[in-house]
């Protein structure tokens, strides 16, 4: 087929040229990536297309894959630009879904790949925020959220697209520098604000008297939420953490501020958290964690031992529609998860330093509230 290198002829004595493999001539890389390239462009246009449906859920890992093969995002956006995102809205909302799958589990050069097209995703929110409704408003807000994203990784180049890190990595991000953490947790809050703002954005847009979440163009809208819902479990728990850190060096009028802009998110986050749950298209493709009764108490030092990480757990083998294994949501947290059990169990710090998240004094931190 279109995909086979011809091997070169053999020569009469039965030998194969000098440097190729039998059946494979000197064109057999370059072909294989052709080949790759081509599936990965079938991949992108059978995933970003106008039909009022979810992204099927078996579309973008070839994708996600071949931003590992080609180490960058240059596939992607070749497609992607010939693509009429500023005529259709529904095309637009899908192309969205799916770069934000990339920032997220596609390989790290996807960002730096990405970043020379900010501006242009910008004037596509600005133009889509002129229509009131429908997928219009759910475009301009979504564009905003993915340019906020780029600007974080591209400012905190230490945090992966999947915001996936250790205890000792979020200390290290700050590089012991309160003033660092002090800056850090208000980008946190603008980033989770641009998260929380598509969540209640969809939300807001569609029916829920009705049993929105198993009709196709509700479960367009809700696709995305998928994502979302990854990135705030991991920005909430890290914005809990770097709380209880400033107020270990700061006095706590100096972060009311915060602690006010943290009330306000929590209340939002919990109240979404606790919506999706209920609903049906989430219950087979994810586990959503509820957040605790009551925010976390930053004036007690002792409460961070009392918070406990949002985990999201997504099945690995969940049925989808179209009997398709989903493969592109498992989101592999169980190194961080060891690392945290052995943590607690072993302890992994004689020091009280409080810009350590693993000192003795917050060795319950796995440990269920009282």
């Amino acid at each position: 087929g279109g995909c086979q290198p011809h091997p070169r002829k053999a020569s009469g004595n039965g030998q194969h040229p000098a440097g190729t493999s039998r059946g494979r001539g000197p064109g057999w890389e370059p072909a294989t990536d052709r080949c790759r390239q081509s599936r990965g462009t079938v991949s992108i246009n059978k995933a970003i297309n106008a039909q009022e449906v979810a992204v099927k859920e078996k579309h973008p890992p070839p994708c996600i894959l071949g931003t590992h093969h080609e180490k960058g995002a240059q596939t992607f956006w070749s497609v992607v630009n010939r693509l009429p995102l500023s005529g259709n809205a529904v095309l637009c909302w899908k192309f969205c879904h799916v770069f934000h799958k990339l920032l997220r589990d596609g390989h790290s050069n996807v960002l730096k790949d990405s970043v020379r097209y900010k501006n242009e995703l910008s004037d596509m929110s600005r133009m889509w925020g002129h229509l009131s409704e429908g997928y219009g408003q759910l475009c301009s807000i979504y564009l905003k959220l993915l340019r906020t994203k780029m600007e974080f990784h591209t400012k905190n180049p230490r945090f992966p697209g999947n915001l996936q890190m250790s205890d000792r990595q979020l200390d290290e991000a700050g590089e012991n520098d309160v003033n660092n953490f002090f800056q850090l947790t208000v980008e946190m809050f603008d980033y989770l604000e641009c998260e929380l703002n598509l969540f209640q954005t969809v939300f807001s847009s569609l029916d829920m008297s009705r049993s929105v979440s198993v009709t196709a163009a509700g479960q367009c809208r809700l696709a995305p939420l998928i994502q979302v819902i990854l990135d705030c479990s991991h920005l909430y728990d890290y914005t809990v953490k770097l709380l209880f850190k400033l107020h270990s060096c700061l006095p706590a009028d100096t972060l009311q501020g915060h602690r006010d802009r943290f009330l306000e998110q929590f209340r939002k986050l919990k109240d979404l958290f606790y919506r999706s749950s209920n609903l049906q298209y989430f219950k087979r493709l994810i586990q959503i964690p509820q957040l605790p009764e009551n925010p976390p108490n930053f004036l007690r030092a002792s409460a961070l031992s009392e918070h406990i990480s949002p985990v999201v757990v997504i099945p690995a083998e969940a049925s989808s529609p179209d009997s398709e294994p989903i493969t592109d949501l498992v989101e592999m947290d169980t190194a961080s998860l060891f690392d945290n059990k052995f943590d607690d169990i072993f302890g992994s710090s004689f020091s009280s330093d409080p810009f350590n998240f693993n000192s003795p004094a917050v060795q319950g931190r796995a440990a269920s509230p009282a």
